[in-house]
């Protein structure tokens, strides 16, 4: 790896440090202006995944019944694996539109690129920590109904969520400065992300697939640690082996560099190509 590469990273960081005010303020004008108007407001970020649950729970209770053998209530089991998913998806399909939507700030204000695809990031963090109470009070119910038991390690949530944001942080960088010259990106990115979707254990458990080269496939799918994780401190009150958190770990770090990297090389063709 070369001095200049670190140095770029380096740089890349120190910036988004320093404009952290305005990352700040921007995080709070995307908030506002995705609500603006309607007539809950804030209370979307609770509803929209619980609709979106709702839609899961029926076609894998009602109509495909999901054959998952877990201790917990199925619900919980989904909503612990819909909740990062939904973080990380929706950073990164924003994150694919969000250069062009503000072309004119990049051109006429001095403001620094890699802003924008931060804001996304965070403003979906912020989208999941609403949510939480949702995760939070189904965990109640259920305990309180003798259907689990009580998940100690569920305040590890924040750090469960570490390498998503690291992996995710670096991944809408390279997709912000990439969909500037790939228009069609985020049509892929939507249509990838389906596939990817369906190779994560987000609605079932890898034990449940028959094939073994298929199974193989899931547990070497990226994402499937991290999932891992965050279900195993959200709602199975344990804490994953070490071979779990190296990878997801180390899955967030390459993400994090190769998306810099991507970011750095066309970093100042990005204002003259929105």
């Amino acid at each position: 790896m070369s001095d200049t590469t670190r140095t770029e990273r380096f740089l890349l960081i120190r910036t988004l440090f320093k404009q952290r005010a305005l990352i700040g303020v921007l995080v709070g004008r995307d908030l506002n202006a995705r609500y603006r108007g309607t007539f809950f407001g804030y209370l979307w970020s609770l509803f929209n995944p619980l609709l979106l649950l709702g839609v899961y729970w029926a076609v894998f209770t009602l109509v495909i019944p999901a054959r998952v053998d877990v201790f917990v209530p199925f619900p919980l089991f989904l909503f612990a694996g819909l909740l990062p998913w939904m973080f990380a998806s929706g950073s990164l399909l924003d994150a694919a539109i969000v250069l062009p939507d503000n072309g004119p700030l990049l051109k006429k204000v001095v403001c620094p690129p890699e802003v924008f695809p931060t804001v996304k990031v965070l403003a979906h963090l912020v989208h999941h920590a609403l949510a939480l109470p949702v995760l939070l009070a189904g965990i109640v119910v259920a305990v309180s109904t003798g259907h689990m038991a009580v998940p100690w390690t569920v305040f590890l949530i924040p750090v469960a969520l570490v390498p998503w944001v690291v992996a995710i942080e670096g991944l809408s960088l390279a997709i912000a400065a990439l969909a500037v010259h790939f228009r069609d990106l985020k049509d892929l990115l939507q249509n990838g992300l389906n596939l990817l979707f369906f190779l994560t254990p987000i609605i079932y458990v890898p034990e449940i697939i028959r094939s073994a080269p298929l199974r193989r496939l899931v547990l070497l799918n990226p994402v499937t640690p991290l999932v891992t994780l965050y279900r195993d401190v959200a709602i199975f009150g344990r804490i994953s082996d070490l071979d779990t958190w190296g990878w997801a770990f180390l899955v967030a770090v390459v993400c994090w560099i190769g998306g810099a990297a991507i970011f750095m090389r066309l970093r100042e063709t990005l204002a003259e190509a929105v």
